[in-house]
């Protein structure tokens, strides 16, 4: 996969810049590798993508085993707010693919997601879909 913008693959940044983030959350989602897509998370962050609240290794787990089929998203940021060393990010998605089992997948929605600035300055994601049910078929 070519990626259009710089991302260090050891310590990747979602930085402070609304597109650039969407960029690198796309690219790196699309690429098919849960493994990198975790790194865009801070260790302790909780992402709800699966339909529960995951962390840690579960959360690695479950991005890795989604993204296996690789699905492919789009993205449309809808609202950004940044506070000091807080981000709140609106998005509205389309996952569009097969689950683990072959058949269509067609997911969309919106979501909202806190970034925070971390030690070293870079920007990752701290909760990921804050709602309810997680990724559901419409």
């Amino acid at each position: 996969m070519t990626f259009t913008v710089d991302i260090d693959f050891d310590k990747p940044d979602l930085t402070d810049d609304t597109d650039t983030q969407n960029e690198i959350f796309l690219q790196v989602f699309n690429s098919g590798d849960g493994e990198l897509f975790d790194r865009l998370y801070r260790p302790d962050a909780i992402s709800n993508f699966s339909g529960e609240p995951l962390t840690g290794e579960a959360r690695k787990q479950f991005f890795k085993d989604f993204l296996a089929t690789r699905p492919k998203l789009q993205a449309e940021v809808t609202h950004s707010w940044v506070a000091g060393d807080v981000a709140l990010i609106g998005v509205r998605f389309v996952i569009d693919g097969t689950d683990a089992d072959g058949r269509p997948m067609h997911l969309e929605g919106t979501c909202t997601d806190v970034l925070r600035r971390v030690e070293d300055g870079r920007w990752l994601m701290a909760v990921d879909r804050p709602v309810d049910g997680g990724l559901v078929a419409d």
